[in-house]
């Protein structure tokens, strides 16, 4: 769940982390010179640019053990097999051994290096005149052309099969107390929905689970998809309302809109209605996807707190009202972030 503009425009704020010695087994691997590369970011994975024959080149590092090799490589051949079928995506290339993924070591640190080829466009937020009812309906025209195509995908040997959605892993003590647990709890509720939900071919498939407006760019009205690393199989509807939740949080504040609900029946009402030119889905789905969307905002806290050392000075003040504004709702037995809406 990377919230940052991050990968493929080459705007990073943070420090580098792995040595000398992972990035140069991943330049030998890969066929770049080490010299030419530039710090982006690291925020979930560290990412890199570099220029070659004069394109542009990502280079994502992944501080995953040697085991989680297969699950990258699920993720790279699917993203190919997206590119091959007319899906607009950063398109994954091979090292000079022909693997789509390189396992670099160096004492006690490990990164699975994967790169991507750069891409035109720019960030929804460089010109307000790209936030609209055109950019919905193509935002959900692209995903729905993804999903069309989980349903025919086969990924061949199961070693390359990415993980099934399962309820979030949180063991972290300080979110077992007071607003924290409260907070827990109404994940937990939500959690529970899902987890009795059917899972079939018409409404459940390999997604991209953080299609926010970060991870695509816009060139000429076209979008290019990007950041597929956590994809996963889940509900067509979730990958659906987490994409209207960050649209919320993104966009929802312009002056033409005169609160978040309206913001989000009429993102939703152009997103479907590209969406639905190329994949099926029924009623009944869409009817659930504000409760994926208060899915999607209640686990955000616990993407920001993962690491929560329990000390209340070290969160940022929108953290904290975020987290009284979210315990309010609850206790009033309301949606997250103020959209009360059906569908």
């Amino acid at each position: 769940m990377n919230h940052q503009k991050t990968d493929l425009n080459g705007e990073g704020c943070e420090s580098a982390l792995v040595s000398n010695e992972i990035l140069s087994q991943a330049s030998r691997a890969f066929d770049f010179d080490i010299h030419s590369i530039k710090f982006v970011s690291n925020s979930t994975n560290e990412v890199y640019k570099y220029i070659k024959d004069s394109k542009a080149y990502f280079l994502r590092l992944s501080p995953k053990p040697v085991e989680y090799e297969m699950t990258i490589q699920a993720e790279v051949q699917w993203v190919r097999y997206l590119a091959e079928n007319g899906v607009r995506t950063s398109l994954p290339i091979q090292t000079i051994e022909g693997n789509m993924t390189k396992v670099c070591i160096d004492r006690e640190q490990c990164f699975i290096a994967v790169v991507f080829e750069g891409v035109p466009g720019k960030f929804f937020d460089s010109e307000p005149e790209l936030w609209g009812s055109g950019l919905f309906n193509k935002w959900g025209a692209t995903m729905g052309a993804i999903h069309s195509l989980s349903r025919s995908y086969d990924p061949g040997d199961r070693k390359f099969i990415r993980k099934e959605w399962k309820p979030a892993e949180i063991n972290n003590p300080y979110l077992q107390r007071g607003n924290y647990s409260l907070l827990l709890g109404k994940l937990r509720a939500i959690e529970k929905q899902l987890k009795i939900m059917p899972k079939n071919k018409d409404s459940y498939g390999l997604i991209h689970n953080d299609f926010h407006p970060y991870n695509f760019l816009i060139d000429q009205g076209e979008i290019t998809v990007f950041d597929f690393d956590d994809s996963v199989y889940g509900w067509f509807a979730l990958d659906i309302g987490i994409a209207a939740t960050h649209a919320v949080w993104c966009g929802s504040h312009y002056q033409e809109w005169e609160s978040k609900n309206e913001f989000a029946k009429h993102f939703l009402s152009a997103f479907l209605g590209g969406y639905l030119k190329y994949n099926r889905l029924d009623y009944e789905w869409i009817r659930l996807i504000p409760l994926f969307m208060d899915y999607r905002n209640i686990g955000s806290f616990f993407w920001w707190l993962s690491n929560w050392d329990g000390n209340e000075d070290n969160l940022s003040e929108f953290q904290k009202k975020a987290i009284i504004d979210a315990v309010h709702l609850i206790e009033r037995d309301m949606p997250f972030d103020g959209c009360n809406f059906e569908l």
